[in-house]
């Protein structure tokens, strides 16, 4: 297990052996943005990644916007973005994240990249005026063999 410091702030968590940082310019073309507040790592034995995003708002805003109505909107984003991949949403949920304001918030859905079935799962969370979006990718041949390896890494996820 290494520990990392995800924001080089406020986010840390503890990563698995296998996991290795994806040079930021290689995580924009996956992820299909350009977004300079990003990290990712992946395990390529396991076919797993794990993205998280972050922003800073202003604070009524951060106040206004709650997760719930953010990770509805992160559901129609990729609706429109993903479509072509044959996008599908299988749920909403709640979930904690250890030291964040409220409860997170997350969406489980489904795609398919060049004919091969993925699935992957987003959680929404803030700290103060940071919002956060984690996003959990991996092959659904293999996504429940990996599945106690990903709650392991959201358990160990904390927000100082």
């Amino acid at each position: 297990m290494e520990s990392i410091l995800i924001d080089s702030e406020w986010l840390a968590a503890e990563l698995p052996d296998g996991f290795e940082r994806i040079p930021h310019k290689e995580l924009e073309t996956m992820m299909g943005f350009s977004y300079n507040l990003m990290w990712g790592s992946r395990d390529t034995q396991r076919h797993m990644i794990l993205c998280v995003s972050w922003k800073d708002s202003n604070k009524v805003l951060t106040k206004l916007v709650r997760e719930k109505s953010y990770i509805k909107q992160v559901h129609n984003t990729y609706k429109l973005r993903f479509r072509k991949l044959g996008y599908r949403r299988d749920e909403f949920f709640a979930c904690t994240i250890d030291g964040a304001d409220h409860e997170a918030q997350g969406l489980r859905f489904a795609y398919t990249i060049e004919g091969i079935p993925h699935r992957g799962e987003t959680i929404t969370f803030k700290r103060g005026i940071r919002c956060y979006t984690l996003q959990y990718l991996t092959r659904t041949e293999t996504a429940d063999a990996n599945r106690p390896t990903y709650e392991a890494i959201l358990d160990s996820l904390k927000v100082n």
